[in-house]
């Protein structure tokens, strides 16, 4: 073959990073065993496939929806009949309290009203300045290393988006919560894992007999921070700043006229805390690792960002032009869902597709599996930001890609994460240029949340 047909066979695609697929069904010891390490482990190939499929767990019956249909009528016609589950209560309430993640029902729908102007269109313009100056102020860090320098991309990411929540939330610049969020949140997807008592529903003391149940100790640090905090503001007589947390002290329900008691101000401030920076850290993380496995990509990018910007630094008026950004960041959560599954309890029996659902039975709805299904996406594997054109987003069911839920509880944070992970992706990628470190393991795990289980190592190159 001649050079110049050599030229004209396109690269091969690279292999993106999943988890092994199981070859043959899991016995119950080892189902439980990769359970622990990595939830995204156990599904079989038809889980991909399947548009119902039911797992069975000694007597407790679990259903797998992988159709959008379905999952509109799971999570929006019928949402009344399907509650958070007895496991999501299990692992989260004694960390994150009973904050928007975990409260059901009025409690829920009160706290949500509360709530939802802290993330309007209004007060995410006034937030997005705060955004692109962390970013700002990462770039400045990365410029002060050596040419070349390593850096782990997830933790930096973390700590970006911790610091833009402290700060727009809360009002708090304190690199002393940061930290200790850091290393909280670190502990709490490491330590806290299902044993076979959660899943099967059985007392909540022989789950705490494992031992493997340590949230509170691990929160006691935190706890103690946002008690501090509360303690400040209510002792300053200055003029309080028109954040999240003076909204939660002072807010009444517009039905009820009732606020919120100091339990439940300090469940939403963890909450917030905790969910706010998470997702979209990981979010920035896989988009980062795709970027560098797609040249291609990655120039189209650096040419919208050079057009529209022009080397200055992204504002919020610049969102709406930074149309293959967004593609971008919507094609990493397809493939890297930071919020891989979510899990519904029903409370009555109910028919979905034909299949009966008993009462108290679990649901299941994966993300990572729905945005990998071959009956709903072309070539799933491939890394497409033009997946996300809107004429082909138009033909698509809406139900067919939920990274942040859907239905009455769609993530209240969904539009300032968004904001918040095209600013820092614009300001910090005009500078630079990131490279997976030759060799890295990249291995997606599937906890809480769909973390990378040994960071992202990657080199900076910085742009002339």
């Amino acid at each position: 073959m001649s050079a110049i047909d050599q030229a004209r066979v396109p690269a091969p695609l690279p292999r993106l990073a999943v988890p092994q697929v199981p070859e043959r069904p899991l016995s119950l010891l080892q189902f439980l065993r990769v359970l622990r390490d990595n939830s995204l482990a156990t599904y079989r190939s038809e889980a991909y496939t399947a548009d119902v499929l039911e797992r069975r767990l000694l007597w407790k019956r679990t259903f797998l929806l992988n159709e959008p249909g379905a999952i509109k009528h799971i999570l929006l016609d019928n949402a009344a009949n399907y509650h958070k589950t007895e496991i999501t209560r299990r692992l989260l309430e004694p960390g994150l309290g009973r904050g928007l993640l975990t409260s059901e029902d009025e409690t829920w729908r009160r706290h949500r009203r509360i709530m939802a102007p802290a993330f309007d269109h209004r007060s995410i313009v006034g937030y997005s300045p705060v955004m692109t100056e962390v970013a700002l102020r990462l770039v400045s860090d990365w410029d002060a290393l050596p040419v070349g320098a390593e850096v782990d991309v997830a933790a930096a990411m973390m700590h970006a988006t911790l610091h833009i929540i402290s700060r727009t939330m809360f009002s708090s610049d304190s690199d002393e919560i940061v930290d200790i969020v850091e290393r909280g949140m670190g502990r709490y997807q490491a330590e806290v894992r299902p044993v076979l008592a959660d899943l099967l529903e059985l007392p909540a003391w022989l789950s705490r007999l494992s031992g493997l149940h340590r949230s509170r100790d691990i929160f006691a640090e935190f706890d103690r921070a946002i008690d501090r905090l509360l303690a400040a503001r209510e002792q300053t007589a200055e003029a309080l700043p028109n954040d999240l947390l003076a909204r939660l002290i002072a807010a009444r329900d517009e039905q009820t006229g009732g606020g919120m008691t100091a339990q439940e101000v300090r469940d939403q401030v963890v909450t917030i805390f905790m969910a706010g920076h998470e997702t979209t850290a990981v979010a920035l993380t896989w988009t980062w690792y795709l970027l560098s496995q797609h040249p291609t990509v990655e120039a189209r990018l650096q040419a919208e960002l050079q057009a529209v910007l022009g080397g200055q630094p992204p504002k919020h008026g610049d969102l709406a032009k930074l149309t293959y950004t967004r593609m971008v960041i919507e094609e990493a959560m397809r493939l890297y869902p930071p919020a891989h599954t979510l899990s519904r309890a029903a409370m009555g029996a109910d028919d979905v597709l034909g299949q009966r659902i008993p009462k108290g039975a679990i649901i299941l709805i994966v993300p990572w599996l729905l945005h990998r299904n071959p009956k709903l996406w072309e070539n799933p594997e491939r890394f497409d930001p033009e997946r996300f054109a809107p004429e082909r987003v138009a033909r698509r069911h809406r139900f067919a890609y939920i990274p942040f839920g859907a239905g009455p509880r769609i993530c209240i944070g969904a539009a300032f994460a968004m904001a918040e992970a095209m600013l820092i992706l614009a300001t910090l990628a005009q500078r630079y240029r990131l490279r997976l470190l030759p060799g890295f393991p990249v291995d997606p795990q599937g906890l809480i949340t769909l973390r990378p289980r040994h960071g992202m190592r990657m080199t900076l190159e910085r742009r002339s």
